[in-house]
Formats: C-alpha cells, sequence, structure tokens
C-alpha cells in the first residue's frame, strides 16, 4: 500500500477535513452557562486526549465537564478523568507532563470516527515543520459550517536537555487551544499545553514560544498507539474517495430496496420530492422503552438540508432539540446527527406522551428565529412559541413550497404505567 504524500515541505496533513470528527472541545457547564477549557481528540474507543491542566480541577466530578464535537454538534458528559502518573505543577508553575486521559460513552457517529494517527518514538529534527489541526471556537460564530483549520509552525527543540517528553514549539495557538494535536505530516508527535514555556521561570526571552508534550507519554496512560490501525484510505486522493463514495452509496441503496432496519426507520413519500427521505432511527424499538432510560435519536437525510427536531408536550411547550443553540441547522447528505441531550440534560422516558416533529428544508431561510429563543437560557429553555404556533408556521413553510419541505409528526418514546 502506497504511503500518503504530505503537501510539499509542509506538516499540515493532505486533506486535514477528514480529521474533523475526531475533534472536540472540552467545555465546562455551569448553570446553563458554557465555558470552552480546551481542546480533545479520539486516541481510541471511548477515549480522548487532553491537557491534565484543562481537566485537574474536575477530576473528582467529571460529569460536570463536556466534550462537544464540532463536526456532529453531539456533546457527551465525561465518565472519569486520568491524570498522567507524572503530572506535576512545579513552584515556577510550569506544569510537567500535562496531559490526561478523559474516559467518554460516545455514540453514533462519534463511534465510527477515527482516532487521530499516532505512534511511539517518531523523533524530531529542530526547526522542522510542525502543525496543528483543530476548532478554533470563534470559528462557529463565525462561519454556520465551521471546517477544521489547519496552522503550520516549526518545531524549536526540546524544553531542557536530556528531556525528551518537555518540547518546544511557535506554533500561533491561542487560550482554549490547549490539548490541540501537533502533526508532523499525517501522525500527531505531540500535544500542545499552551503558553507555559513563557512563565518567568523558565527565562525564555520571547513570548512567541510554547511548549508541548511528546505524544509517547500517553504510554504512561495505557494508550496504544493508532498509526497501523487507521485507514490510509481516508488519506488517497479526493477523487479516489469521490469513486469510493458513490460505489458505497450504489450498495446502500440497493441493500435498503431489500433489507428493513432493525430500528424504528420513518420515511416520506412525497409526490416529485425535491429532496430525497430522511431516515430516522431511535436506540430501541419504540414500545421497548422503560421509565428513566436514556433517548438517542440518530437522522440521516438523504439531501442536503437544514433540519430541524422539536418536541411538543401536552402543555404546547415546545423543545428544539437540533439543532443545538448556536450550532447551524445545515447537514449534508448522507451525514447521521445524533440526538440525546436538550442542553447539558440527557433525553429520559418518561410517561408523558410528548410529539416530535421532524422538519427538513430546502432552503436556509430560519424556522427558528431569535425572537423564539430564551435569551437568558438559549440552549435549556422551551422556545417562546406554543405547539400550536410551531405547527402553523410549518403549515406557512409547506404552502409557500411544499416539494422543498418534508414534515413528520410522531409518538415521542413513552414508558408504559407500571414499568
Amino acid at each position: 500500500m502506497p504511503v500518503p504524500k504530505t503537501f510539499a515541505n509542509s506538516a499540515i496533513p493532505e486533506r486535514p477535513e477528514v480529521l474533523g470528527p475526531a475533534l472536540a472541545h472540552v467545555v465546562k457547564v455551569d448553570g446553563g452557562r458554557e465555558t470552552l477549557l480546551g481542546q480533545a481528540w479520539i486516541a481510541g474507543t471511548n477515549q480522548l486526549v487532553t491537557c491534565g491542566h484543562v481537566v485537574e480541577q474536575f477530576q473528582r466530578s467529571p460529569s460536570t465537564v463536556i466534550v462537544k464535537f464540532p463536526a456532529s454538534g453531539n456533546r457527551y458528559a465525561v465518565q472519569a478523568i486520568r491524570l498522567h502518573p507524572s503530572f506535576v505543577r512545579q513552584p515556577d508553575q510550569l506544569v510537567k507532563y500535562d496531559v490526561a486521559l478523559l474516559t467518554v460513552a460516545l455514540a453514533h457517529p462519534e463511534t465510527q470516527a477515527k482516532p487521530l494517527p499516532f505512534s511511539f518514538e517518531q523523533h524530531l529534527k529542530t526547526n522542522q515543520p510542525v502543525a496543528t489541526v483543530r476548532y478554533p471556537v470563534h470559528l462557529g460564530q463565525l462561519s454556520s459550517a465551521p471546517e477544521p483549520l489547519s496552522q503550520e509552525g516549526r518545531y524549536l527543540g526540546l524544553l531542557r536537555k536530556h528531556d525528551n517528553f518537555h518540547l518546544l514549539h511557535d506554533l500561533a495557538l491561542s487560550p482554549g487551544d490547549s490539548g490541540a494535536p501537533l502533526f508532523d505530516g499525517m501522525s500527531v508527535v505531540a500535544i500542545h499545553c499552551g503558553d507555559t514555556a513563557t512563565l518567568p521561570g523558565l527565562n525564555l526571552p520571547t513570548t512567541s514560544i510554547r511548549l508541548a508534550l511528546w505524544v509517547d507519554a500517553l504510554r504512561e496512560l495505557g494508550v496504544s498507539e493508532t498509526a497501523g490501525l487507521v485507514s490510509r484510505r481516508m488519506l488517497r486522493p479526493i477523487i479516489s474517495a469521490a469513486v469510493v463514495f458513490i460505489v458505497s452509496l450504489m450498495l446502500t441503496s440497493a441493500v435498503a430496496c431489500f433489507l428493513l432496519m432493525p430500528t424504528t426507520q420513518a420515511r416520506w413519500a412525497v409526490n416529485q420530492p425535491a429532496m430525497l427521505p430522511l431516515d430516522i432511527s431511535f436506540n430501541r424499538p419504540l414500545n421497548g422503552y422503560k421509565f428513566g432510560d436514556d433517548v438517542q435519536i440518530v437522522l440521516v437525510p438523504r439531501s442536503d438540508c437544514w433540519l430541524y427536531v422539536f418536541d411538543v408536550d401536552a402543555a404546547g411547550h415546545v423543545l428544539e432539540l437540533y439543532p443545538p443553540h448556536g450550532f447551524t441547522a445545515f447537514v449534508k447528505a448522507g451525514q447521521s446527527r445524533t440526538i440525546d441531550r436538550f442542553g447539558s440534560k440527557l433525553l429520559k422516558v418518561n410517561y408523558e406522551k410528548d410529539k416530535l416533529h421532524v422538519v427538513a428544508l430546502n432552503s436556509d431561510y430560519p424556522l427558528v428565529t431569535r425572537s423564539d429563543i430564551d435569551p437568558v437560557d438559549p440552549a435549556g429553555q422551551p422556545l417562546k412559541l406554543n405547539g400550536t404556533e410551531l405547527a402553523e408556521r410549518i403549515a406557512d413553510f409547506k404552502q409557500a413550497d411544499a416539494k422543498n419541505v418534508l414534515h413528520l409528526v410522531m409518538d415521542a418514546p413513552t414508558a408504559k404505567r407500571g414499568n
């Protein structure tokens, strides 16, 4: 198998966008407010790597921290935090072995995301290029469909002689970027730790020098190298990827004609639709939930669309389950979206007979406007319109352009009394 080529004289991975599904933000949730703490990335099954100083104070209460995946909009509570065995804050405030492993119960599509590729004992040469790929938090404010940002700098050498683990670099990274992976072509070689290298105790003459930790430090956390496991096919030229996509799509369509999905699936039949149907599945059969069970809804549109999912209770309160507050409603054909929470709260089954409204539009004209959203707690409160008003608004969209609107109303998962 040919070795993937990197850009000439560049450390930036070829097609960095394919790494996006493995990249996450570490976020603290407090009273409905979210504060970005740092970056994280998938390094193994249900394992994410970040900096130790990012999560150090939450070791005893890991569930107060979540990881958010910008590529999908999915959010997960952290189940456990493990610092490197040699993690220490020195008297000069330098943090050594500044890395931590997060345990998270991932769902689709993150369970299908490839871990970032890395292997141990990859030595660097002074002044060679290194690069990072991550989602700066401000991109979500500047772009409705952010892509991971690649950035290049240089490896400057060791922090101290005979210490291969603590490295210096000059990538122009900002607060909130701690934990970002540093690449040498297609392999992660280090973890960015922040501006620790400018602390007075180090007596370094410039503020442009930053600190990183050699990826080999992950060995002490029990993390296995992934470079031999990550498929190189995802890094082939775009033409090859397009051929694979087309063939896969044809095969999937053929199989779908003969097989039924094991989970509940909803489809629409619309006369001469401008959009293809949208597939919906749940983590259990709709009649198989018990009180308190977690609910996960997976949606896969077959055409590019702007997707909305609402929960309407018997009193008419409307919760916008998708998109999460601050994320775009746009979803590309074939991309899946998993819904398992409203704001920071997991979706749980109760005895209430709510209705789910799933709406797909072939237009970026917003179905929900700023005036509909609670200004104090936009991510955790119902919309400022009731179920009847929502139905009327959707009807108005259908009346204006029925061929470009798909709308499904279905019963939400409900527990039976006595279960």
